[in-house]
């Protein structure tokens, strides 16, 4: 029966649209809030046949209960994380202090007659309080300031200049371009060198799975750079049809490839006949973050946080602008090119390292988490 059950639950939910998810959804939760009162019902119905009982109206319960009431309640009305598990916890503690103190009767606190020590309301009190009360302790004391960039003595001040630029195009949190930098490598390649657009993929337990899942192609996986400093000349396939282009500081080689792989697919990659070509031209040394395809999956998509997002959102601003340079004439290059210059002058200014922090008050951001009374029918 029990493994009936989950093939149905399993084929119910699996590979159905969000809209036929979310009307399975609102079914279970119906059918077992329905299932659950029906229990209810009969075991008062049980309960009030026994001989001798008789219903009457109980006097208010005290200001202890009233209140962990009002905070499970405002639990519900505020939508900031860190101030639903201020109220749970609180709430839990105002239930076990009216327990303990012998669940007095309005206005009263102490019932001295029940008074006594419950040790399952105290190990139950002590297991909500902690699962609430430590994330939100840790949410309260993060300050995103205080990342550093483990990438390096040598290139600390790249990643630096990166995540300033960066943070300009995406808004990105220094924790989550910690994740994405560090998932990386600094690479320095002199002028005439190629660089490798695919590697021999490391081999592992799982690693035929994870060659389908990853996109990955027999042994080989894809690798993606990001242009910090130098120019990169970049020949498309033989019969591919694209002409060749430089990539600057601030723009991605292979773009197409990784935006795919971020999940942003787009007719430029269904038409890619393979990899390119990438060369680092005369002048000076070229300077690149250097990342796999297994690294990107295992190290940046799959993780909380912010990081794919806003990598997503560099990558697809940064090939916007490279796709608007190659649409103009030859005549209006020059004014791209200077604009293009004090856009790279102006990311470059000075920013606070607490920029992705809110900004706001801590009564304002308390008063912002509020829900309204629309959002209670359309949540």
């Amino acid at each position: 029966t029990v493994v009936f059950v989950v093939r149905v639950l399993s084929h119910s939910f699996c590979g159905q649209t969000p809209s036929v998810m979310a009307l399975n959804t609102f079914i279970v939760f119906s059918v077992s809030l329905v299932a659950l009162l029906l229990g209810f019902i009969i075991v008062a119905i049980w309960g009030s046949s026994k001989p001798g009982f008789e219903w009457k109206t109980a006097e208010p319960n005290g200001p202890f209960w009233q209140i962990a009431m009002f905070l499970f309640m405002y639990s519900g009305i505020v939508s900031d994380v860190a101030f639903i598990r201020t109220a749970v916890v609180l709430a839990n503690l105002f239930i076990t202090a009216w327990v303990i103190f012998g669940v007095a009767s309005w206005p009263n606190i102490w019932r001295a007659p029940l008074a006594e020590i419950h040790v399952d309301q105290l190990m139950w009190c002590f297991l909500c309080v902690f699962v609430n009360a430590l994330p939100m302790l840790r949410q309260f004391q993060f300050d995103d300031s205080k990342k550093k960039f483990d990438v390096g003595k040598k290139y600390v001040d790249l990643a630096e200049s990166i995540w300033r630029e960066w943070w300009r195009r995406s808004g990105i949190p220094r924790t989550d371009f910690k994740t994405i930098v560090e998932a990386g490598e600094f690479m320095e390649y002199s002028p005439g060198e190629v660089l490798e657009m695919k590697e021999t993929a490391s081999s592992d337990s799982d690693s035929e799975s994870n060659t389908v899942e990853d996109g990955m192609v027999g042994d080989f996986e894809d690798i993606f750079y990001y242009v910090v400093r130098g120019k990169i000349r970049c020949e498309p396939a033989p019969d591919s049809g694209r002409k060749e282009f430089t990539l600057t500081s601030g723009y991605f080689c292979d773009a197409f490839a990784l935006m795919a792989l971020l999940g942003q697919t787009t007719v430029c990659m269904a038409m890619q006949m393979g990899p390119h070509t990438a060369t680092v031209l005369p002048g000076e040394t070229a300077i690149v973050i250097k990342w796999s395809q297994k690294t990107i999956v295992e190290k940046i998509i799959r993780t909380h946080g912010f990081a794919p997002m806003c990598l997503k959102t560099v990558v697809s601003s940064a090939t916007l602008d490279s796709f608007y340079r190659e649409a103009l004439q030859e005549d209006h290059l020059d004014v791209f090119d200077s604009v293009e210059q004090k856009r790279k002058e102006l990311v470059q200014a000075p920013l606070g390292k607490d920029a992705a922090m809110p900004q706001r008050s801590f009564l304002k951001q308390f008063w912002m988490s509020h829900i309204s009374l629309r959002d209670l029918w359309e949540p």
